[in-house]
């Protein structure tokens, strides 16, 4: 009996506890970015200059987020209101895809200009971390 109460008084506790961690981080977007920045600038070492420059870029790029975040919500209620008419209006949902595509594109070209201009301040050294890195999370998560 009190192996019994025991057991389920773990559990609950476990439970309780995975609960509260889960519920007390950090969510939403923009999370991710801030942790990548941090990780990028303490592992690299970074000058006040190449840590100002990384911080630009991740406004830039937070703030472009944004106005993805911000269309998407509008799709979506265009894309709900296609569901529940009687019939769906497949142009309207091939634009719906084209425009949120064509908004990943410019993100995507903006990353790559951005982080371009980043690499060309980055050192001799400072690269060879960022490649030593970029292999062990290859390795790590690829399992090879």
């Amino acid at each position: 009996m009190v192996k019994k109460v025991l057991t389920t008084t773990l559990m609950v506790g476990l439970v309780f506890g995975v609960g509260l961690f889960a519920g007390c981080r950090p969510h939403g977007h923009g999370r991710g970015v801030e942790f990548a920045v941090d990780y990028v600038s303490e592992v690299l070492d970074l000058t006040e200059a190449q840590q100002e420059q990384l911080n630009q870029i991740k406004e830039e790029l937070m703030e472009k987020g944004q106005q993805m975040h911000a269309n998407k919500a509008k799709y979506h209620d265009e894309i709900v209101a296609q569901l529940r008419g009687e019939e769906i209006d497949q142009a309207r949902v091939k634009t719906i895809i084209a425009e949120h595509r064509a908004q990943m594109d410019e993100l995507i070209d903006l990353m790559v200009v951005k982080f371009s201009e980043f690499h060309r301040s980055l050192t001799p050294e400072q690269k060879a971390k960022l490649v030593s890195k970029l292999e062990d999370f290859h390795k790590w998560h690829h399992h090879e």
